[in-house]
């Protein structure tokens, strides 16, 4: 017998749990040993892998085949948990993922006997999902009061209550996507989960209103395309809260939630007034993120423990004001003409995305002024769409100071392809912002396709590192997602070599430490011998 069979039961189940079903089942032919351990195996799991979603197309509806290989995968269901049944094992989880595009009755018995039987077995975790038929499958009732439920997971079903009774007493997760219920029993289902910790609704038709008064160990929700017209939180354990594509009026009230850390808000239609109702009262708060948010023109925020704030694409956003002494991360992708005030801020990381959506780009003063907002910043981030977008004409740079001269680390992300001329012009704008960065670094996307088979990089940092006599940065990193096949990482690495050795020789004060180069996934590095 092979050492890993010699080991013990609960520790084969644990290597098993990690396979797709399929291969668990096929570790049954390695000796009666693994056959036992799948027969008594506590998860079950019949996803994606298992049911494959091309059996339910239309095409196949007629083909004898395929519909022999349905019935068959539903038999060997039926068969794994008639045999956990007859030998009364405890079920763990269950996973039930069908893409079924039709209604059929027999489906529907059939799906209501396995689930009776994996909640009979007192199954802790439990997650369906179903095809477009779903919307018309009604959960069964005796899963709304399944007392060993510790996870329930369900997309595309209803929810039914004919009694009224809901009680889930050791439910912590509850995950309900394209559910389909009338409104109360959405209150009746937050009421009968006493340890809730986590909630998510997504989709889900019915739901008007959230009133969460009784879940005491709650600590994340996560609403998303509900047309809620209320939320009412008493929740003083609540630490994570994200709404998306939400309506977020009057009848949303955050001022019970004392403890929470994090609040994220994306594609929601939201006014001065909650905001200013609702913040001042996280005094606690974290992280907040603010995206694609419609009609809000000013922001006020003032909060002694924020340390991250990410406003992006708030498009009416023309007025910001944050007073936040611990803030250390400040993401921003918006109309550069917003007025941002703020206190002096000392930040580990600045995020300036100069891509912005549906408004001119800013004038080269613009950019100017708002870099210089970002001056304390020890890590600062440019992300553009084409390499000229963070030039800054020369003249400006001839006379004027700048803007980011205590940035240590600078960063810039481009997205479109850019020429050898660029690359020379983008090199001096980045130095003249940031005049002494320890790290310099420039990041080519997947879709860029810088013209570097015709551009040695030993002549852009000879020309303009020596030349012009820059200093150069301890570390200079050029991430190039896509390079022609005759750029390999050899080349670089001999050029960076050759760049390192001459400027050494040519000043011996210039800092040189490293320079790296990643070329597809591999990394070519040279650093100087001779340096400290």
């Amino acid at each position: 017998m092979d050492r890993i069979s010699e080991l013990p039961e609960v520790v084969l189940q644990y290597i098993l749990s990690f396979l797709p079903i399929k291969q668990v089942v096929q570790s049954t032919v390695l000796s009666t040993r693994w056959k036992h351990i799948w027969t008594t195996f506590p998860n079950l799991v019949f996803d994606e892998t298992y049911f494959d979603e091309t059996l339910w197309s239309t095409k196949n509806k007629k083909n004898l085949e395929v519909q022999k290989k349905i019935k068959a995968l539903f038999n060997f269901v039926e068969k794994t948990l008639q045999s956990h049944r007859r030998q009364r094992l405890h079920i763990n989880k269950f996973l039930f993922h069908c893409t079924a595009r039709k209604k059929s009755i027999s489906y529907v018995e059939t799906f209501d006997r396995w689930i009776g039987f994996v909640v009979d077995s007192d199954v802790e975790e439990l997650n369906l999902a179903f095809g477009f038929f779903g919307k018309d499958y009604i959960l069964p009732q005796r899963v709304l009061v399944a007392k060993s439920l510790t996870v329930l997971i369900l997309f595309k079903c209803k929810l039914e209550s004919t009694c009224g009774d809901i009680y889930l007493p050791s439910l912590k997760k509850l995950s309900l996507c394209d559910v389909d219920a009338d409104d109360q029993i959405f209150q009746n289902l937050i009421a009968g989960c006493p340890v809730i910790e986590s909630m998510m609704f997504i989709a889900c038709k019915g739901i008007k209103s959230i009133k969460a008064s009784n879940v005491p160990k709650v600590m994340a929700i996560t609403l998303k395309s509900n047309a809620l017209e209320s939320l009412e939180l008493e929740a003083f354990n609540l630490y994570y809260l994200s709404m998306q594509q939400v309506s977020i009026g009057s009848g949303f009230n955050l001022l019970h939630c004392k403890n929470l850390r994090l609040l994220s808000l994306c594609v929601v239609y939201i006014s001065e007034e909650w905001l200013n109702n609702n913040l001042p009262g996280l005094a606690l708060l974290e992280k907040f993120e603010l995206k694609i948010c419609f009609e809000l023109k000013t922001i006020k925020i003032s909060n002694h423990h924020l340390k991250s704030l990410d406003l992006d694409r708030c498009s009416y956003l023309t007025e910001v004001e944050i007073d936040a002494p611990k803030l250390s991360t400040f993401i921003y992708y918006g109309t550069y003409r917003a007025s941002i005030s703020s206190n002096a801020l000392a930040l580990s990381q600045a995020i300036y995305n100069l891509r912005c959506l549906n408004v001119p780009d800013p004038t080269d003063v613009e950019k100017i002024e708002f870099l210089s907002k970002l001056s304390n910043s020890k890590l600062l981030e440019l992300s553009v769409e084409r390499a000229e977008n963070a030039i800054i004409p020369k003249e400006f740079r001839e006379t004027l100071p700048s803007p980011s001269y205590n940035v240590k680390h600078l960063m810039v992300s481009i997205s479109k392809s850019f020429t050898r001329d660029e690359i020379g012009e983008l090199v001096d704008s980045l130095l003249w912002i940031s005049p002494l960065p320890d790290i310099l670094s420039i990041e080519c996307s997947n879709n860029s396709k810088p013209d570097f088979d015709q551009i040695s990089l030993k002549m852009i940092l000879l020309e303009h590192f020596i030349v012009l006599n820059h200093i150069m940065p301890s570390s200079l990193n050029f991430l190039v997602a896509r390079m022609s096949s005759d750029f390999e990482a050899r080349e670089v690495l001999e050029d960076a070599k050759k760049v390192s050795n001459e400027a050494q020789a040519k000043n011996s004060s210039d800092r040189i430490g490293k320079i790296c180069l990643k070329v597809g996934k591999e990394m070519a590095c040279a650093e100087d011998d001779f340096l400290s």
